[in-house]
């Protein structure tokens, strides 16, 4: 079972998309904020990293920076999600490491195809 890391921290939101996940045969860990995030990528080595940009202790940017410096999660796929939706901020998430930028409230179908296709990778 593929497992994927979501860093949101917000509540609902993280939740419900996680549920959404392990619906569609996932095995999901959550994190609440980016310091948090960093840990647990380090620590479970997920197949993949939903990031959210903008949270407390440590921002999605940041988090994925960290992220791409280590040696055993420099190679995670990771989607960052955010209700940022400029091109600036896209720019941004995709100059720090992340593969993919996706704007809240995301599609699920294209979520989970682009997940798939990183996953087969």
């Amino acid at each position: 079972m593929p497992k994927v890391l979501y860093v949101e921290d917000h509540p609902a939101q993280r939740d419900i998309l996680a549920q959404m996940l392990e619906l569609n045969g996932f095995e999901v860990a959550v994190a609440s904020d980016g310091l948090e995030g960093v840990e647990k990528a380090q620590s479970w080595l997920p197949d993949l990293i939903l990031m959210d940009l903008r949270m407390p202790k440590m921002d999605g940017f940041e988090a994925i920076k960290v992220i791409r410096s280590e040696d055993k999660t420099e190679t995670i796929p990771i989607i960052a999600i955010s209700a940022w939706a400029s091109a600036k901020h896209k720019e941004r998430a995709l100059a720090a490491g992340a593969n993919e930028h996706f704007t809240k409230p995301v599609d699920l179908n294209r979520l989970l195809t682009t997940i798939g296709r990183y996953l087969k990778e």
